[in-house]
């Protein structure tokens, strides 16, 4: 157990550093690219930090853990709109940009809807499984693609502007140099190994240490998995709120949880030709999750930001829902029967 402990901390260290070093190492190369930050954060870094969530689902319903697999893509998204967005508010109120608001918060909400139909029958079937997957590459193709060809290529002097509170001026002279292009490249890689390495490493000794105490495979997947997974967005998120950037801290999340829903629900569903699904994880976590996402709407509407006091619910709400999910008390008695 003591071995157990050790590995779950060397994990979370791994992942902070890994973030950084992805963050740090995208920024810069899109400086000595000329492309705009943004394009290169929402196509690696995106994708980058929801890779331990994939390869632990995968994993999960390969094996024959579908529980784990299920909660896992629910518990993170959870933990992503409760704690990361609680945290990073709390470090600095998030402002979120229009766009979020009238795109990225509904297309997230459907998104949970739809899976959550799909859930009904107990069973995501290989064609449903299939849609999912569709749903993700439309949204990308259609909001995400314009993004990157109206901002693949800025002027200097815009670059200038959009780096300055992020990057020091001896950086963007050292990227604009290609001083700094094949160690950026190196750290992006090595950012993303670390995050998959320190995701499985936390994963594996939680879940030891949660076998060991004798919780259930739906408290594992949807709790200690699910915040093992989450690390990678949190530690990136975190580092952004950290620097004032509000929209990488939202936009990180929000990302995430399209890609765990559609992606992370879908790939294994084709893999496996089917996908089955726990009552319980229907009936509690599902509610959950959407009434999270539909929440943030009037909590964004209301001054274009995510204050510290908001952020306090957010974790608050957390709270409540991991001790429902973890302990046999009056309310989750009435829950689980």
């Amino acid at each position: 157990m003591f071995i157990e402990i050790l590995k779950l901390i060397a994990g979370l260290i791994i992942l902070y550093f890994g973030a950084e070093g992805m963050v740090q190492g995208s920024k810069r190369l899109a400086i000595a690219l000329g492309i705009h930050p943004l394009v290169i954060g929402l196509t690696i870094v995106a994708f980058g930090t929801s890779m331990p969530e994939l390869v632990v689902s995968l994993t999960a319903a390969y094996q024959g853990s579908p529980s784990i697999a299920l909660g896992n893509i629910v518990g993170s998204n959870i933990a992503n709109m409760s704690i990361i967005l609680g945290l990073a508010a709390i470090i600095s109120p998030l402002k979120v940009e229009d766009r979020t608001i009238r795109i990225e918060v509904p297309v997230t909400i459907f998104s949970g809807i739809l899976l959550y139909f799909f859930c009904g029958s107990l069973n995501i079937s290989l064609f449903q499984g299939v849609i999912l997957v569709l749903a993700f590459v439309s949204f990308f193709i259609i909001a995400i693609v314009p993004e990157i060809t109206k901002t693949w290529r800025v002027l200097p002097e815009e670059l200038s502007i959009d780096m300055n509170n992020a990057v020091s001026k001896d950086e963007i002279a050292e990227a604009r140099a290609g001083q700094t292009f094949l160690t950026d490249s190196l750290l992006i890689a090595l950012g993303i190994a670390s995050l998959v390495l320190g995701a499985q490493w936390t994963v594996s000794s939680a879940v030891d240490i949660a076998i060991f105490i004798g919780a259930s495979e739906a408290a594992i997947g949807s709790t200690i998995v699910a915040f093992g997974t989450s690390l990678p967005e949190m530690a990136t998120s975190l580092v952004a709120a950290r620097k004032g950037e509000s929209d990488i801290s939202v936009g990180n999340v929000l990302g995430s949880n399209l890609f765990n829903t559609l992606i992370v629900a879908g790939v294994p569903t084709m893999v496996m030709g089917y996908f089955p699904i726990e009552r319980e994880v229907l009936i509690f976590h599902f509610p959950i999750m959407i009434g999270l996402s539909i929440g943030l709407l009037p909590l964004l509407r209301s001054g274009g930001q995510i204050d510290r006091r908001e952020g306090i619910l957010l974790l608050l709400t957390y709270v409540f829902y991991f001790i429902v999910v973890v302990n046999k008390n009056p309310i989750s008695e009435l829950i689980w029967g």
